[in-house]
This record gives structure tokens, C-alpha cells and sequence, in this order.
């Protein structure tokens, strides 16, 4: 098995909560723009977009900690 897989979670610094808590929030207010005022934006691209902001906020989130 690799030694790449942590087998326990180690503790954040509270810079790295501050990080953390910065990104959901930036994402947070990306998606309040997603859901307001693009009335013409097509579904399925709209879905996209939040599908690869989730998947974003998840990878910066994950390389951070």
C-alpha cells in the first residue's frame, strides 16, 4: 500500500482554517451569482459550472490541508 494515504487526520493550523473558510465563502458567493440574474443561461452549462466549482473548492481544499 502507498504511504500516501493518511490514516489520520492531522491538525489545521488556524491559518489554514482561515484559507479553508475563505474559499467556501468565495465559492458561496460565486454560486449566489450563478443562481441569480443569468436567466437566459442554459441549464445544463449552468449545472456544469456548479458540478466544476464543487469539484474546484474540493481540490484547493484538499491540497491546502
Amino acid at each position: 500500500m502507498s504511504d500516501t494515504f493518511r490514516k489520520e487526520y492531522r491538525p489545521l493550523s488556524d491559518e489554514t482554517k482561515l484559507c479553508v473558510s475563505h474559499i467556501k465563502d468565495k465559492a458561496e458567493e460565486l454560486l449566489a451569482v450563478f443562481a441569480g440574474g443569468i436567466d437566459n443561461a442554459d441549464p445544463r452549462m449552468m449545472a456544469l459550472a456548479k458540478t466544476n466549482l464543487e469539484q474546484a473548492v474540493m481540490w484547493a481544499i484538499k491540497a491546502i490541508t
